[in-house]
C-alpha cells in the first residue's frame, strides 16, 4: 500500500522548510525547528502538520513543571489535528506528545488513529510496539511485531522481537519456531555477528526450558554448542538442565567443572549438593548419612581449593555437635587472626537459627579466645577443639596483639545482635582502649549506641570514624545516616555534599544520583520533627517515587537496544525485574513514609493545631497576660524569620565558596552543571504539604503498594487506614482480610496481630455507629466484620475485651493495640476517660521492662509520645519514661543513667563547608 498523499500539500519552498523542521527535530534543535515552523505558518496558519510539529518542539523545550507552556504546546497539536484529521503525521505527533508526558494509553490511541490512515508506516508501528511492551499489552505486541515482520521480513530484529513477543505472551513453542525459521534463513553467520547469534541460541534454549521442555533444551544446546561463544554460561545453563531432567551424575560433573573456575560460587555449591542428593528435607533436616557424605565432600573440596573460604564456611551450615565446634573453631581462628572485619556478618545467619546450640557454641568459643588473649604479649589461642585436624597453625603459637582487638570487635557485634547492649558497649570500649586507631571499632560503636538509644552518641562516633579517613565514601555514608538518625538533617546534607560534584548543592546531586537510601533516611528524619518537617519529608519521599517512575521509563532505551545488541536473556530478565519494580523495598519504604505524612496532614491540617492551642491558651489568660503572650509570640516569629534568613545567607555564602573552589580547580572556569541548573520551585516541599486532599494523594500510593508489595503487612494496614478515613468500609474490610493473610500477620495469629486487631475494632465500631447507606454493601461489610471477629452477635466492645484478656500484655505492640481499641470504642463524652485507661494499660508494661526484656528503643519512644502527646496522659507517660530509662541506661531520650560523654563534642548545627572540608 502506498503512503497516503498529504491532504494539505505545501508549495515546494514551504515543503522544503517543513523537511527542515523534521530534520531539526531529529537533531534535537528544537528552537530552530520552532523558528522554521513559524516561517511556514506565516503563509499557511492552518497547516496541520506544521502546527503539530511546532507544538511538539515547544513541549520538548518546556520544563515539565511549566503548565502554561505545556498547555500551549498541546493546544497547537490539537489545532493541527483538527485542521488535518486525515494526516497520519498529526496523529503520530499527538501520540509522541502523550508518550513524552508518560500518558501511554492516550499515546496508543493516537498511534492507532495514525495507522488507520497509513497502515504500513514502519515508524508508527515501531513506536506502537514500544508502548505495547512498555504497558505489557502482550497480545497487541505480538500483533504489531507480526505486522512489522510481514512488512520487512529481511530485517533480523523483526524476527527476534517477534519471537520475544511470543515468549512474553506465553507461546514458548511458537517463539522457538520463529527463531528456528530465522536461523534457517542464514546461510552463514557473519563473523561480526557471531556473539549475537550465540546469545540467540542460548535464548532459544532458555525459552524451551521455561516452556517445560528441558530435554529438548539440552538437545538444542548440544547440537549447537560449537556456535555458542559464552562457554561458561553454556556450562552453567547445561548443569541446571541436567539437574532438572534427573541426569545427576552428569550434573555433578558439570558443577565440579564450574567449581574449578570459581570455588567461592555458592550457587554452584548448591547445585553440586542437589546433584549429589544432599539437600535437606522440607523441614530443613539432614540424615546422618547425608551429613557424612557432605563432610567427605567438603573435606575433599577444602583440600582441592585451600584458598576458597566457601569450602570452609559451608560445613558450618550442616555440621552439628562436636563436629560443628571443631569446624567453627578453625574457621573463627583463621578469620580473627587475619583481622577480617566481615567475619561476624559471615557467620551471622547461624545466630538466627531456631536452635540456639550453634549460637551458644560460637559465643563460647569467642569468649574463650578473649579470656586467653587477655593474658598479654605472647598470648595464644586456647587448644583447638578439633585438635588441629584442619591443618591450622599450632594452638600454642603466640598471636598478634591485634587479634584481641578483632575478638572484642566480634564479641561486641555478637552481644549487640543478642540485645546485650551493655556488654556490647563494654567490649567495644575495651577494644578502643587497646587500639584507638581502628576505624571499624568506631563504626561498630555507632551502631551499638543507636540500638542503645543514644542517637547523638551514634552520630558522634560515626563522625569520628569519618574524620579518620576523609576520602572514604562508605564512612561518609555511615556518618550521614547517623546524623539523620539524630535529626541533624542540614549537617547530614552538607556531609553528603563532600562527595558531590564541585559547585553543586548536595540535594541536587543526590537527587540526580538517585541516592534512595539517603532520601528515605532524610524523609524519616524530617517526618520525625513534627508538623514543620512534613513538607521536607514529602519532598524526599516523593523524590524516591519519581526515581522509580524514571527507572520504569528507562525501559524504553532497552526495548530496541537489547535486540540490536543481541542480549536477549538479559533483556527478558530486565522485563521481569521491571514487572517487580514497585515491590522494591526502597519504593515501599518511601511510599509508606509519604502515606503516613499524608495521613498526618489529614488528621492535623497545617495551622489547625497551632490555632487551637493559641485559642486555648488565650482563653485562660487575663487581658494583660494576653498582651504579653501576643508580644512574645510575635518576637518568637521574628526570631524564627531571622534565623531562616541567616541560614539562607549562610547557604548562599557556602555555595559561592564551593563554586570559587571548583573554579580554581577547573582553571577559572565556572562549573557548567551549576550554571545550567534551574532553581527548584519548591525546595522545602511546601507545595507538597499544602495539597488540598491528602487522602487522595495517599490513595494513589497505597494502590501501588497493595498491587506490587502485597506480601507486606504495612501495605494493607495503610490501605485500611486510608479507607477508614475516607469512609469506605468495604475497601477497609478487603484491606484487613489481605493484611490478616500476610505471612507476618499469620505468625501472630492473623486477625490477632496487634495492628490488624486495632484496625478491625475501628472498622467494627465505624460499622456499628454509621453503616454504609447501600443495603448490599451494608450486608457484605456486616458479614465480613462478623466473620473476622469470630461470629455474628459479637459486639466490638466484647471482641476487644476478649482480645485484650488473651493477648493484651504479650508485648508493647499488643498493649498499644489494646489501648487504641479502647480509645476507638469510647463515646465522645468518655474519650478522656478512655485515653486515661488506655494509657494506664500501656504504662503498666513499664514494670516488666529491663535489660533482659525490652522492646526496640524506637518503639519505646513512639509509645512515650503516644501517651504524652496523643493521649495527654502525663502521669502514665512519666511512668513509662522512668521504666524505659532503666531498661535503656544509655538512652539520651529517656535520660538514662549511663549516657556516654560526647568526646570529642561536635556542634553539628554549626558545621561549615568550605573547600571540600567540614569545620566548626
Amino acid at each position: 500500500m502506498s503512503t497516503p498523499q498529504p491532504t494539505q500539500p505545501l508549495p515546494s519552498k514551504e515543503a522544503g522548510l517543513f523537511k527542515q523542521v523534521l530534520r531539526f527535530h531529529e537533531l534535537k534543535q528544537y528552537k530552530k525547528a520552532v523558528k522554521t515552523a513559524d516561517q511556514i505558518l506565516k503563509k499557511f496558519p492552518e497547516h496541520g502538520e506544521t502546527l503539530a510539529m511546532k507544538g511538539l518542539c515547544l513541549r520538548l523545550l518546556a520544563p515539565d513543571n511549566d503548565k502554561e507552556k505545556k498547555e500551549e504546546a498541546y493546544e497547537l497539536v490539537r489545532k493541527g489535528v483538527k485542521c488535518d484529521l486525515k494526516s497520519h503525521v498529526c496523529w503520530h505527533v499527538y501520540g509522541l506528545m502523550y508518550r513524552h508526558d508518560r500518558e501511554y494509553k492516550e499515546a496508543i490511541k493516537c498511534y492507532l488513529n495514525a495507522l488507520r490512515i497509513d497502515k504500513e508506516n514502519i515508524q508508527i508501528l515501531r513506536d506502537l510496539a514500544l508502548l505495547q511492551i512498555q504497558l505489557r499489552d502482550l497480545q497487541g505486541f505480538v500483533d504489531t511485531r507480526h505486522q512489522l515482520l510481514s512488512a520487512k521480513p529481511s530485517n533480523r530484529s523483526h524476527w527476534i522481537t517477534f519471537a520475544v513477543a511470543h515468549h512474553m505472551n506465553g507461546n514458548h513453542e511458537l517463539a522457538v519456531e520463529v527463531l528456528n525459521q530465522f536461523e534457517a534463513t542464514l546461510e552463514e553467520v557473519p563473523a561480526g555477528e557471531a556473539y549475537e547469534h550465540s546469545e540467540m541460541l542460548l535464548y532459544a534454549a532458555q525459552v524451551l526450558a521455561e516452556g517445560g521442555k528441558p530435554e529438548e533444551a539440552l538437545a538444542y544446546l548440544d547440537k549447537r554448542k560449537d556456535k555458542i561463544k559464552d562457554k561458561r554460561g553454556l556450562e552453567e545453563f547445561s548443569a541446571g538442565l541436567l539437574l532438572r531432567v534427573g541426569r545427576l551424575g552428569e550434573a555433578a560433573a558439570a558443577y565440579r567443572r564450574l567449581l574449578a573456575v570459581n570455588p567461592n560460587n555458592y550457587k554452584v555449591h548448591e547445585g553440586l549438593r542437589a546433584a549429589m542428593e544432599l539437600v535437606p528435607a522440607a523441614d530443613g533436616s539432614l540424615s546422618d548419612a547425608q551429613r557424612a557424605k557432605l563432610t567427605e565432600l567438603y573435606d575433599e573440596l577444602a583440600a582441592a581449593y585451600p584458598g576458597a573460604s566457601a569450602c570452609r564456611r559451608i560445613p558450618l551450615d550442616f555440621k552439628v555437635g562436636d563436629a560443628f565446634k571443631a569446624a567453627a573453631d578453625a574457621y573463627l581462628r583463621r578469620g580473627l587472626s587475619r583481622g577480617v572485619p566481615s567475619l561476624f556478618v559471615d557467620v551471622r545467619p547461624l545466630l538466627d537459627l531456631p536452635d540456639t546450640a550453634k549460637r551458644d557454641t560460637l559465643l563460647g568459643l569467642v569468649e574463650s579466645y578473649r579470656d586467653a588473649l587477655r593474658a598479654g604479649p605472647g598470648a595464644a589461642f586456647p587448644p583447638l577443639a578439633g585438635g588441629g585436624a584442619g591443618g591450622e597453625a599450632p594452638a600454642a603459637a603466640p598471636e598478634s596483639p591485634q587479634t584481641l582487638v578483632w575478638v572484642l570487635y566480634f564479641l561486641a557485634r555478637f552481644y549487640d545482635r543478642q540485645g546485650r547492649l551493655e556488654e556490647a558497649l563494654a567490649a567495644i570500649d575495651e577494644a578502643l582502649g587497646h587500639t584507638p586507631t581502628v576505624i571499624e571499632l568506631y563504626t561498630a560503636k555507632s551502631k551499638i549506641l543507636k540500638h542503645a538509644g543514644d542517637l547523638e552518641g551514634a552520630a558522634h562516633m560515626a563522625e569520628t570514624a569519618r574524620r579518620m579517613d576523609l576520602q572514604d565514601r562508605y564512612l561518609n555514608s555511615l556518618a550521614v545516616k547517623a546524623l539523620l538518625g539524630a535529626g541533624h538533617c542540614a549537617a547530614a546534607e552538607r556531609t553528603a555534599s563532600l562527595f558531590t560534584r564541585d559547585g553543586e548543592q548536595g540535594a541536587y546531586t543526590l537527587f540526580d544520583m538517585q541516592h534512595m537510601w539517603y532520601e528515605v533516611a532524610a524523609g524519616r528524619a524530617h517526618a520525625g520533627k513534627g508538623p514543620d518537617g512534613r513538607g521536607p519529608a514529602l519532598k524526599k519521599f516523593q523524590a524516591v517515587v519519581s526515581h522509580f517512575a524514571d527507572i520504569a521509563e528507562d525501559q524504553f532505551d532497552f526495548h530496541s537496544y537489547c535486540v540490536r545488541k543481541g542480549t536477549l536473556r538479559s533483556y527478558v530478565g530486565m522485563l521481569g525485574m521491571m514487572d517487580r519494580l514497585y515491590g522494591h523495598p526502597f519504593y515501599s519504604k518511601a511510599a509508606t513514609g509519604a502515606v503516613r505524612v499524608y495521613l498526618d496532614l489529614h488528621d492535623r491540617p497545617p495551622g489547625a493545631a497551632n490555632g487551637a492551642d493559641d485559642e486555648a491558651a488565650l482563653a485562660a489568660l487575663s487581658p494583660e497576660e494576653r498582651k504579653k503572650y501576643k508580644l512574645a509570640k510575635k518576637k518568637e516569629e521574628k526570631e524564627k524569620a531571622r534565623k531562616a534568613a541567616e541560614e539562607k545567607e549562610r547557604e548562599e555564602r557556602e555555595k559561592k565558596e564551593r563554586e570559587k573552589a571548583a573554579a580554581a580547580k577547573a582553571g577559572g572556569k565556572k562549573p557548567a552543571a551549576a550554571s545550567r541548573r534551574e532553581p527548584d520551585p519548591d525546595p522545602e516541599g511546601a507545595k507538597l504539604a499544602a495539597v488540598a486532599d491528602p487522602l487522595a494523594e495517599a490513595s494513589k500510593l497505597v494502590e501501588v503498594l497493595v498491587k506490587h508489595a502485597g506480601s507486606r503487612l504495612s501495605s494493607h494496614v495503610l490501605a485500611a487506614e486510608v479507607a477508614l478515613r475516607r469512609g469506605r468500609q468495604l475497601v477497609a474490610l478487603a484491606a484487613l482480610r489481605n493484611a490478616a493473610a500476610t505471612a507476618e500477620a499469620k505468625a501472630a495469629g492473623g486477625v490477632d496481630h496487634p495492628e490488624v486487631h486495632a484496625l478491625l475494632v475501628r472498622l467494627a465500631q465505624a460499622f456499628a455507629t454509621s453503616p454504609p447507606g447501600h443495603e448490599a454493601v451494608k450486608g457484605v461489610v456486616g458479614a465480613g466484620v462478623a466473620e473476622l471477629m469470630g461470629g455474628a452477635g459479637v459486639t466490638p466492645a466484647a471482641f476487644a475485651e476478649r482480645w485484650r484478656a488473651a493477648h493484651g500484655t504479650k508485648s508493647l505492640a499488643h498493649r498499644v493495640a489494646a489501648g487504641r481499641a479502647m480509645v476507638a470504642l469510647a463515646e465522645p463524652a468518655g474519650a478522656a476517660a478512655a485515653k486515661a485507661a488506655a494509657a494506664a494499660h500501656v504504662a503498666a508494661g513499664a514494670a516488666e521492662l529491663g535489660p533482659a526484656n525490652r522492646p526496640r528503643h524506637a518503639q519505646c519512644v513512639e509509645a512515650h509520645r503516644l501517651l504524652r502527646d496523643e493521649w495527654g496522659a502525663a502521669e502514665a507517660a512519666g511512668k513509662w519514661h522512668a521504666g524505659c530509662a532503666a531498661a535503656y541506661p544509655s538512652s539520651r531520650y529517656f535520660g538514662g543513667s549511663k549516657q556516654m560523654a560526647l568526646e570529642p563534642a561536635y556542634d553539628f548545627e554549626n558545621m561549615r563547608e568550605a573547600f571540600g572540608k567540614l569545620s566548626f
